[in-house]
């Protein structure tokens, strides 16, 4: 059977069609703000190898880390600590390079700890995208769709 597409909500609350998915991990920077993008961090153990958190930054070469990139900080931290990420669905203005365009694939440079930039197959070798952007970036901010990874 086909599922039910349906545009007005219905019955049993609000109509859903971004679904929208969310984890609590640790984060070893002091400081992230809501919109940044955050990667696995690669040597924090505080909860077990793979459960911390840094912004996204790339390596060596621009996206080389992309794999490591899991989402959207949801809430600004000022110290180390439990953080909320979005890992899927649709993000609201998500910190980004101002220049983006629709439908561009998004990763990330050293230039910019948390803030997506194009991602471009040629420049970013041995990566993919972890998202795409919804809209035209203004003041370094769109709206994204946020590519789960399935880490969690």
């Amino acid at each position: 059977e086909m599922s039910i597409h349906k545009i007005d909500g219905g019955p049993g609350g609000e109509n859903n069609h971004f679904p929208k998915k969310f984890v609590t991990l640790y984060s070893a920077d002091a400081s992230i703000t809501a919109g940044d993008w955050v990667m696995i961090h690669t040597t924090d153990t505080t909860n077990g190898l793979g459960a911390s958190v840094t912004q996204a930054v790339a390596s060596a070469s621009d996206g080389l880390q992309s794999e490591l990139i899991i989402g959207v900080a949801t809430q600004t931290i000022t110290a180390v600590g439990n953080i909320v990420i979005q890992i899927a669905g649709k993000y609201e203005n998500a910190n980004v390079t101002t220049g983006l365009t629709v439908g561009m694939s998004l990763t990330v440079t050293n230039a910019n700890a948390g803030r997506s930039v194009q991602y471009i197959s040629s420049t970013h070798t041995d990566t993919s995208p972890c998202g795409v952007a919804l809209e035209e970036a203004v003041s370094n901010l769109a709206d994204v769709l946020i590519i789960n990874k399935g880490y969690f």
